[in-house]
């Protein structure tokens, strides 16, 4: 540090500031790409040693190449840096670019346990070799920093034993816990264990059914400061122990079972916590009108409310978007019997409150209750919408015309044309906050000419200079377009696009792909029926080579 600051010290007032370690440091946090992170370490030495923590913090490896360049930069004698110290976060987990699985060893996991004292956040996607209970236990032993553990495919003889650290309390600093697809039969007793010895933990995740109150009694007590809870299904006894005794809960998401009936639900609605999020889904054939009345009274706090209920009527979203006065985002799926009446009641109650809307697969709610969305919910920043047949291009017209702030826009399951006019408003209205942009038409032919306008490369080039913000877009459509090198250079215009689901309306050539992979920021790209043979040939190739960059997924099946 003697270094950094004599040099700081010869330069001009501006310089020092933007020489500055913590002011670097403070600026790196809003570096939100790697590549990014990386051409600033030639900027100067001071940034060097500043930023290089950053790149190190949360290591990726897209190819057996990286991990394996990952592993000797650990294991060399004299390295510029403390590499292994400033590693916080590992992914054991293939990165979806892989066609292989990336294989991990023994040796690995105990260089990197070794090598990397200060890690935070550990990730397992399967238990079979290498993460046997020995050396994830050895692992774990070696992490007194954890925050954040989440592990897939495991079964009970296996939680025994690799959480032992935990169990005995060598994790003092944990906060997260997640536990996905294990053996439905495992026992509670390890999770009782964690609780009890790793009392920070303040949220927990389950694959698994809370059915009995003793289990939601055991939860409460062995995790007093839980606030996020997650459970694959609860019933009313498991959610009547959780929440008389959950008093710090913000956040509760599960599916109601059975006997939990409308009535049933309103006689625990003033037992709720203070939730932040609500996210429930209910299959069976009830509607939720007294407890929606009644715990909609209880929760001024709520901002975030999915439900994913069948038979669900109007008259429940009404009451959460009359009562919580602080709801933001609210996803609808699945809600069959939902219709304008819920809508309006968002649009009139929400308004300019209303930032994220979800609503997928409902043939009731039309224009009508869109057009209420778009003329009150003036700051919708998410706007999702897949199969809801009601629904013409009128209904997302209004709501790309409207809503100028939009920062995602999804729809799926619609006419060529439907999208094409999305395209063409987006392209004109919004104010180039737009950074998600996923279309997936119908797979219908229409001879609907309720629009004129197309969606080809000209449209598209026209929403790269309106949006250039636009880092992720899916254009899994029909296209009218017929030049594949104009397509191509307006691919390349978009900016700062990362990840790119093309179905291109002709075939790219090798020439159109070594164009494409010019793209500064793209990194990840999936190409659906669009490649002519020698494309095809020519990524093989590439493949082999195992070089990175670019990485591109051809899909040629109809799934």
């Amino acid at each position: 540090m003697t270094l950094v600051y004599s040099l700081i010290e010869q330069k001009s007032a501006a310089q020092r500031v933007l020489l500055s370690p913590d002011v670097l440091f403070c600026i790196s946090n809003y570096i939100d790409r790697q590549d990014d992170t990386f051409n600033c370490l030639f900027v100067h030495t001071v940034w060097t040693m500043v930023l290089v923590r950053q790149l190190w913090k949360s290591p990726i490896w897209k190819t057996a190449g990286s991990y394996q360049k990952f592993l000797r930069t650990l294991r060399s004698r004299k390295p510029k840096f403390s590499y292994g110290n400033m590693v916080q976060r590992i992914i054991f987990k293939n990165h979806r670019c892989f066609e292989s699985v990336l294989e991990f060893s023994s040796a690995d996991l105990k260089l990197i346990s070794r090598k990397c004292p200060n890690i935070k956040h550990i990730t397992i996607s399967n238990q079979g070799q290498p993460f046997t209970v020995a050396n994830v236990t050895s692992m774990l032993s070696s992490a007194p920093n954890l925050i954040s553990f989440t592990v897939s495919n495991c079964d009970n003889e296996w939680l025994h034993g690799a959480l032992r650290p935990m169990r005995e309390g060598l994790c003092p600093k944990l906060q997260h816990l997640e536990i996905n697809d294990w053996n439905r039969n495992w026992g509670f007793d390890v999770l009782k264990d964690v609780g009890e010895n790793c009392r920070n933990i303040t949220s927990l995740k389950l694959y698994q059914r809370v059915n009995r109150v003793e289990i939601a009694r055991m939860i409460v007590k062995s995790f007093p400061n839980l606030q996020i809870f997650e459970c694959k299904h609860i019933n009313f006894a498991g959610l009547r122990g959780l929440l008389t005794g959950a008093v710090k809960l913000k956040s509760l998401t599960s599916q109601f079972e059975d006997d939990i009936t409308d009535e049933a639900a309103e006689s625990l609605s003033i037992s709720f916590a203070k939730l932040e999020s609500l996210r429930i889904r209910i299959i069976h054939d009830i509607d939720y009108p007294k407890f929606s009345s009644s715990m909609s009274k209880y929760q001024s706090f709520l901002r975030h409310l999915h439900l994913a209920t069948v038979h669900i009527t109007d008259i429940t979203v009404e009451k959460f978007a009359e009562n919580c006065n602080h709801l933001e985002s609210i996803e609808i799926y699945m809600c069959f019997n939902l219709t304008d009446d819920a809508i309006m009641a968002l649009a009139i109650h929400r308004n300019i409150h209303l930032k994220h809307l979800m609503i997928a697969y409902n043939a009731r709610i039309t224009d009508e209750g869109m057009k209420h969305i778009a003329i009150n919910c003036k700051n919708l920043k998410t706007f999702i919408v897949m199969s809801c047949t009601k629904m013409t291009y009128l209904a997302f017209v209004n709501i790309t015309r409207e809503c100028k702030n939009l920062v995602e826009f999804t729809v799926r399951n619609y006419p060529c044309q439907t999208l094409a006019s999305i395209v063409h408003t987006l392209s004109t209205r919004n104010k180039g906050t737009l950074k998600v942009f996923k279309a997936y038409d119908n797979g219908i032919r229409s001879n609907d000419n309720s629009s004129n306008h197309k969606l080809d490369a000209a449209a598209l080039e026209k929403l790269a200079v309106r949006c250039p913000q636009i880092k992720s877009m899916v254009l899994r459509c029909r296209m009218q377009e017929s030049n594949g090198s104009y397509l191509i250079r307006t691919l390349k215009k978009f900016q700062n696009l990362e990840e790119l689901m093309i179905c291109p309306p002709v075939k790219f050539t090798k020439l159109d792909i070594k164009q494409l992979e010019k793209h500064k920021r793209l990194k990840d790209i999936t190409i659906i029926h669009g490649l002519t043979p020698e494309a095809e040939s020519f990524l093989k190739e590439r493949k082999n080579e195992n070089n990175g960059g670019m990485y591109i997924t051809v899909i040629n099946n109809n799934n």
